[in-house]
């Protein structure tokens, strides 16, 4: 008897949720239904085009929605891969879908994110994901995946479940690099130690990581802006290896040109997620009496930006 596939709602379908979703439907493991906004029409009529580094495939969800409430039927997996932006009220957008045994998975940037959902669902497992990938969305439809790819899951605020290992098993089919951590805190910081100054800085200087790296200023600015992340972890209690910081800095010296995404909203005119990567740290290392004058300077000048 073939065992019954997981059934996936995807909600704020962008590049990185329709890429990592995708991989899953496209290899037959899941029955993958989305909810996208800008690029309903075409998604509708023929789904995603996905090229990149590792072959061009076309990802066509099970449904496309508008809302979420249009969903009919219990997800097993409500995939959460929006933008973590001020006043929208995600649990409220996401209710009607989740159905009385939905496991909610959250692939998004920033600390403190997941508590809204942890007070709206108490009943409800939150999984936890961090991708490491560079994945654009450069027409209605049509996703390009220039380098990276792999995902680390975790229960929110901490351990390895059933169903935290069933989806390590399903992506790795996929031929997706995935891992489990008792600890995705860590790991959320660990994603910051790259977020906090690249996002930022490649606005301010509109300029994408190879750029960046082919200048020393600015790779000491970087170093200098990942130490203040550093720090501000290990006052948290989510300490790096002393190693983190010359590891990504040596593995985006080696990576393909990207433009981070923030730099890629800038640029179309669309709010920046300043608060849930920049102003969270801020915030925490002002509460922990933690030293940040580089991501001050830098969370400054970009919410003037982001206001413009």
């Amino acid at each position: 008897m073939t065992a019954a596939k997981s059934k996936i709602l995807l909600f704020g379908a962008g590049a990185v949720g329709a890429y990592f979703c995708g991989k899953l439907a496209h290899a037959g493991l899941a029955d993958v239904a989305v909810v996208c906004r800008s690029d309903y029409e075409t998604v509708k009529e023929r789904g995603y085009r996905i090229a990149g580094k590792d072959g061009d495939f076309v990802f066509r969800p099970a449904g496309v929605y508008r809302t979420a409430a249009e969903y009919r039927g219990a997800a097993d997996y409500l995939f959460v891969t929006s933008k973590v932006l001020p006043g929208i009220d995600l649990p409220q957008l996401i209710r009607a879908a989740v159905g009385p045994q939905t496991v909610i998975v959250l692939i998004q940037n920033g600390i403190d994110i997941e508590t809204d959902l942890a007070t709206a669902f108490p009943g409800h497992e939150i999984i936890s994901s961090i991708a490491y990938i560079g994945v654009t969305r450069v027409a209605p439809g049509e996703v390009i995946h220039l380098d990276g790819g792999r995902l680390k899951f975790g229960v929110y605020p901490r351990g390895v479940s059933s169903h935290t290992e069933q989806l390590v098993r399903l992506f790795t089919a996929a031929g997706v690099p995935v891992a489990a951590t008792a600890e995705i805190m860590r790991a959320r910081w660990e994603k910051l130690v790259w977020n906090v100054p690249f996002n930022p800085i490649s606005v301010l200087t509109r300029s994408d990581t190879a750029q960046l790296m082919a200048d020393p200023d600015m790779v000491a600015l970087l170093r200098a802006t990942m130490e203040e992340v550093c720090a501000t972890a290990a006052a948290a209690g989510w300490a790096q290896p002393a190693t983190m910081i010359t590891e990504q800095l040596e593995f985006t010296r080696g990576f393909k040109p990207y433009k981070p995404s923030m730099l890629i909203d800038y640029e179309n005119g669309r709010p920046m997620e300043i608060e849930a990567i920049i102003g969270n740290v801020v915030r925490t290392a002002a509460r922990l009496n933690v030293p940040v004058p580089h991501i001050f300077s830098i969370y400054a000048m970009i919410k003037r930006l982001n206001r413009r």
